[in-house]
C-alpha cells in the first residue's frame, strides 16, 4: 500500500513538474511567435520609411523639412502600397508633435499622451498597436519608428506607418490558442510545437526575405544584406578594400507582354529571368526583385571599377536574348544602372536612387548599361547648384556660341555652321553642354535657352551673310522643344528679325525626338518645311526610328552618327552601316552628313561611298564666333579637302 501511494506520488509530482514546465515553455513560446510576428511588422514599417522618407529628409537642417518635390514623390509611393495593399497610410511628426506629413486630411498637433509615445521611439525603441482605423475600415497595425535621413542619421522624426493587418491578428490569436493545450498529451504536443514551431519561424523569415514568385531576395533581404557590406565605420575602415555595387535593372518591354499575353505568361516570363540573373552572377552576389518588372543585384568584393562594369555587362548579355515561356518565344530588352561604393554612397538608399538615375538614361539611351553620373542627376546638389547659377547665366551673358563648320564631301566648300552652346562660369570656366544642358532638359530654363541660343545663333548668321559668306546656320533642338505647339511661329518671328529666308537656319532633331509624339512632331516638322526650314535627323543609327517614320516625316538630312564614322576603316559591321545609311538616305532622297571625320583616309572612304558632307576635327574644331568670318575667308575649299 505504501508502495502504491508513493507511485502516485510519484506520479503527481512529475505531472506537476510537467505541467509547470510546460506553461514555462508555452509562455516561452507564445513570446517567441508573438516577438517574432511583431519584429516582421517593425521590419516592414522601416523599409517602407527607408524606401519613401530616408532620401527626402532635408540634411543639415537643425529642424525637419520637407521639400514640395519631395512630399510629391512620398505621396506617389504611398499611392502605389495602398493600390497593392501593402500600406494603409502614412505620417510623419516632429518631436513637438507637429505634422510634417500626411497622405489624409490634415491633422491635429500632438499632445498628452500621444506625444508622449513619441519619445520612446525618438530613443530608438519603435512601438507597434493593433486597432480597428475607423476612417478605413480595416484593421492596421500601427508603426511608430524613426527613420534616418539622408546620410543615415537618425532624422529626429517619428513615422506612423498603418499597415494592413488581418493575417497578422489571426496569427497571433492562433498562435496563442495552440500554446496553451491541457491533459498527458501536453507532453507530446510540447515536443511536436517546439518542431513546428521552429519550422514555421524558419519558413515565415524565409517568406519574409524572399519573393513568393520567382524566389529571389526582397527588399527586406537586399536591406539587410546590404547592412553587412555598406556599414560606414566598415567602410571607412576599409576604404582601399574591395568594392561593392548595386545594379538596378527594368525590362524593357514587358508591359507589352503583360497587356497583350495577360499577367500568367508576364509572370512566367519573370521567373525565367530571375533564372538567368542568378546564372549570371557569383553565388555570393545578391540577387533580388523589388517589384514587377524591376531587379536588383548587390554585387559583393569587387576588385575595381572595371569588375563592376564587366559584371553589369554579362548580366545585360543574359538578359537580352528570347526566353521561350510555354510554346511563346519572347524577347525583351534590359535596362541596367550601376551605382558604386563608396565613390556613388555608403547607405543602400543612396546606390538605389544613385543606380535608379543611371537606369533611366539606360533608358533614355535605347538600354543597356550606364554608371552613375551625377551630371544626369536631377537631385544632385552640385547640380542643382549649376542649375540655380544658369538662369542667371542666361540673363547675364554668360553663354556662348561655338560653331563647327559642314562642308561638302566633293569640294571642300562650307555649307553650314552648327551652333554648339557653352557657358563661361564665372568660378569653373568654359563648361560644355554636357555638364549642363541634361540638367536644363528637365527644367522651365530649357525654352529661354533654346530661344537665345537661336536668337544668337541668326543674329550670327546674318552677319555672315551681310559680309558675303553664302552660308546657313545649325541649333539642335530637344524633343521638348520640337513638340511645342509654337515652334515655327517663334522661328518666324526670328528669322524675320534678322531678314532672313527660312532656307538660312537648319533644325537638327534627334531620333528619339520624333518617336516620342509622332503626330506631334510630323506637324511641326511639316510647319517649318512649309517656311522653307532644313530638318536634320542628328546621330542617325544611334536610335531606333522606324523606316515609315523616316519615310512619312518631312525631313532633308540624316547625320549618321560618329560612332559608326570613327572606327570605318577598322571596322566593316561600321562600313556597313555607314553604307547603308548613305544608300537609305539617297533612297529618299535626303543628303547624307558624317560627323566625326578626324583623317583625309577616312573622308576619301566616305567620298567612295556617296557620302555628300561631312563634319569633325579634320574640317574644323569647333570655334568662337570672331573666328568664324576669317576661317570662311580661307577656306573655300581647304587643303586637302578639296577632290579635283
Amino acid at each position: 500500500m505504501v508502495r502504491v501511494l508513493t507511485s502516485w506520488r510519484g506520479l503527481a509530482l512529475l505531472l506537476v513538474v510537467a505541467v509547470a514546465g510546460l506553461a514555462g515553455t508555452a509562455t516561452v513560446l507564445e513570446r517567441r511567435q508573438s516577438d517574432t510576428a511583431l519584429q516582421q511588422v517593425v521590419d516592414r514599417a522601416e523599409v517602407i520609411t527607408e524606401l519613401l522618407v530616408e532620401a527626402e529628409l532635408t540634411r543639415g537642417s537643425a529642424r525637419p523639412a520637407l521639400s514640395p518635390p519631395s512630399t510629391q514623390r512620398i505621396d506617389r509611393g504611398v499611392r502605389s502600397l495602398v493600390r497593392s495593399s501593402r500600406l494603409t497610410g502614412l505620417q510623419l511628426w516632429t518631436p513637438k508633435g507637429q505634422l510634417l506629413y500626411s497622405d489624409a486630411a490634415l491633422a491635429d498637433p500632438l499632445s498628452g499622451d500621444d506625444l508622449a509615445r513619441l519619445v520612446p521611439v525618438l530613443a530608438g525603441s519603435p512601438q507597434v498597436t493593433f486597432e480597428l482605423d475607423e476612417d478605413r475600415g480595416t484593421p492596421t497595425a500601427t508603426v511608430l519608428v524613426q527613420p534616418r535621413d539622408a546620410e543615415g542619421r537618425p532624422s529626429g522624426v517619428v513615422a506612423e506607418v498603418l499597415l494592413p493587418q488581418d493575417d497578422l491578428v489571426a496569427r497571433l490569436d492562433s498562435a496563442t490558442r495552440n500554446v496553451h493545450v491541457g491533459g498527458v498529451t501536453l507532453l507530446v504536443v510540447v515536443v511536436a510545437v517546439g518542431v513546428v514551431t521552429r519550422q514555421r519561424l524558419l519558413r515565415r523569415e524565409h517568406e519574409a526575405r524572399h519573393d513568393p514568385l520567382t524566389g529571389l531576395g526582397n527588399r527586406t533581404l537586399l536591406r539587410q544584406e546590404a547592412l553587412t557590406v555598406l556599414d560606414p565605420p566598415r567602410r571607412a575602415r576599409a576604404a582601399s578594400g574591395p568594392l561593392t555595387a548595386l545594379l538596378l535593372l527594368d525590362l524593357d518591354g514587358f508591359k507589352t507582354v503583360n497587356d497583350t499575353l495577360g499577367h500568367a505568361v508576364g509572370d512566367l516570363l519573370l521567373v525565367e529571368v530571375a533564372g538567368a540573373l542568378r546564372a549570371a552572377v557569383r553565388p555570393t552576389d545578391v540577387v533580388t526583385r523589388l517589384g514587377g518588372d524591376e531587379f536588383a543585384v548587390l554585387l559583393r568584393d569587387l576588385g575595381s571599377d572595371a569588375a563592376a562594369e564587366r559584371v553589369a555587362g554579362q548580366v545585360a548579355r543574359a538578359l537580352h536574348r528570347p526566353f521561350t515561356v510555354g510554346e511563346v518565344t519572347l524577347e525583351v530588352g534590359v535596362s541596367v544602372g550601376l551605382a558604386l561604393s563608396p565613390d556613388h554612397g555608403t547607405t543602400l538608399v543612396d546606390l538605389l536612387r544613385r543606380a535608379d538615375v543611371a537606369m533611366y538614361q539606360a533608358k533614355r539611351d535605347g538600354g543597356g548599361v550606364r554608371r552613375y553620373d551625377p551630371v544626369t542627376d536631377p537631385h544632385d546638389q552640385d547640380q542643382l547648384d549649376l542649375l540655380a547659377q544658369l538662369r542667371t547665366a542666361i540673363d547675364t551673358d554668360q553663354l556662348r556660341l561655338h560653331f563647327q563648320p559642314v562642308v561638302a564631301l566633293r569640294t571642300g566648300r562650307p555649307v553650314r555652321l552648327e551652333a554648339l552652346v557653352r557657358w563661361q562660369h564665372p568660378e569653373r570656366g568654359l563648361l560644355l553642354p554636357a555638364a549642363f544642358l541634361p540638367q536644363a532638359e528637365r527644367t522651365a530654363l530649357m525654352p529661354p535657352l533654346t530661344d537665345w541660343v537661336l536668337r544668337e545663333a541668326l543674329r550670327r548668321c546674318a552677319g555672315w551673310r551681310a559680309a558675303g559668306a553664302d552660308v546657313g546656320v545649325a541649333v539642335n533642338v530637344t524633343p521638348g522643344t520640337l513638340l511645342e505647339t509654337d515652334l515655327a511661329a517663334r522661328l518666324g518671328e526670328l528669322l524675320a528679325a534678322e531678314g532672313l529666308p527660312g532656307s538660312a537656319l537648319e533644325v537638327e532633331v534627334t531620333e528619339t525626338a520624333m518617336t516620342v509624339d509622332p503626330e506631334r512632331a510630323a506637324a511641326t516638322l511639316r510647319a517649318l518645311r512649309a517656311m522653307g526650314i532644313c530638318v536634320a535627323v542628328d546621330d542617325f543609327g544611334a536610335g531606333y526610328t522606324s523606316l515609315w517614320l523616316l519615310k512619312t516625316l518631312p525631313v532633308d538630312r540624316l547625320k549618321i552618327d560618329r560612332g559608326f564614322v570613327t572606327h570605318l576603316l577598322d571596322s566593316p559591321a561600321d562600313e556597313a552601316v555607314t553604307r547603308s545609311v548613305v544608300q537609305l538616305g539617297h533612297d529618299l532622297g535626303l543628303v547624307v552628313v558624317a560627323e566625326g571625320v578626324e583623317t583625309a583616309e577616312v573622308r576619301r572612304r566616305l567620298v567612295e561611298l556617296g557620302c555628300d558632307e561631312a563634319q569633325g576635327h579634320l574640317i574644323a574644331r569647333p570655334m568662337e564666333a570672331a573666328a568664324v568670318l576669317p576661317w570662311l575667308a580661307g577656306s573655300t575649299a581647304p587643303a586637302g579637302l578639296a577632290l579635283t
